[in-house]
């Protein structure tokens, strides 16, 4: 999201800017088509019937991966998607990912493309950690940089711009508190520099995100609002 003063005065301000740039913003906010209602990940697999896409992978919380939800994608995709689909997953997820755990998920899907070709389709079912990490595997499997800061923000990072259009990338989160599923932003922890930092572009917005309230019913309340 971006603001900027208008020069005019508006009588009528739809949205809001949180800033100090003083009254009448201008505000843009850019965010992924999202899919919210019960059971709506169960749709998951005619989206990828949609897509015609064959090849799949699934980013999926390894203790997810041991609940209904996970059994709903993957059903769903075997229901569904077109013939000959390949579906590879990937559970090894940190949560609160830092760049050792970016770069293990960034090798497994370039490995599996270098191997066997390119995904048609990215799917992340879980938290922000979850979401974040294909993100992050995603955008460095299709444009692979010469340092793996090139893509993080500044001071870090060089900040490289996104080259161009990345795997079509579904979020499936199963958390409420980090709204991953609608932004461009992928956040880690940067462990030899002990900080905070990511990566932003618009780029990297999910395709579609599905918000299943479904999915938050076994999680403890003070997991799943995070």
């Amino acid at each position: 999201m971006w603001c900027r003063r208008s020069s005019f005065p508006l009588k009528r301000v739809v949205g809001r800017c949180l800033s100090s740039l003083g009254s009448d913003p201008i505000c843009e906010l850019a965010s992924s088509t999202l899919r919210y209602g019960p059971s709506s990940t169960s749709e998951v697999g005619h989206d990828i019937a949609y897509m015609n896409a064959k090849r799949i992978l699934l980013f999926v919380d390894p203790h997810v991966a041991t609940m209904d939800p996970f059994d709903t994608v993957v059903s769903s995709i075997e229901q569904h998607a077109p013939a000959g689909h390949v579906l590879d997953i990937y559970d090894k997820i940190r949560v609160e990912p830092n760049n050792d755990s970016f770069k293990h998920a960034i090798n497994f899907m370039a490995e599996q493309t270098n191997n066997h070709g390119s995904y048609d389709v990215v799917i992340a079912l879980g938290g922000g950690s979850t979401i974040d990490t294909a993100k992050a595997a995603n955008l460095y499997t299709c444009y692979p940089p010469d340092d793996f800061y090139d893509y993080v923000n500044p001071p870090l990072g060089k900040g490289l711009p996104v080259p161009g259009p990345i795997t079509p990338l579904i979020a499936i989160p199963t958390t409420s508190g980090t709204g991953s599923e609608t932004t461009g932003v992928a956040i880690f922890d940067d462990v030899p520099t002990k900080s905070k930092t990511g990566i932003a572009h618009r780029r990297l917005k999910p395709t579609l995100g599905i918000v299943d309230q479904d999915n938050m019913k076994s999680m403890p309340s003070s997991v799943a609002k995070y």
